[in-house]
């Protein structure tokens, strides 16, 4: 196994904001194998649970559900997207 299959899927990056059919899901911190992610019913939603997915699981996950990239959302000045 190389090196490259352990890394997260390209195109997610820490706080985007995707839309799915009824919610919204914002990532909130990228690992190697893992993704912490806040599923909300509004954008401006103030208090979530953090939740974690794998990373290649989130990816289908988003493929499946046709979401759409909204963009990145304001998590301060460690922002990366």
């Amino acid at each position: 196994m190389d090196d490259t299959s352990k890394r997260t899927p390209p195109g997610l990056a820490k706080g985007q904001v995707w839309k799915t059919d009824n919610t919204y899901l914002q990532i909130v911190e990228l690992g190697k194998k893992l993704i912490h992610y806040k599923v909300l019913k509004d954008p401006g939603q103030p208090t979530v649970m953090t939740r974690l997915i794998r990373a290649d699981a989130l990816a289908v996950y988003l493929m499946a559900t046709e979401a759409t990239l909204l963009g990145c959302s304001p998590l301060g000045a460690g922002r990366i997207c």
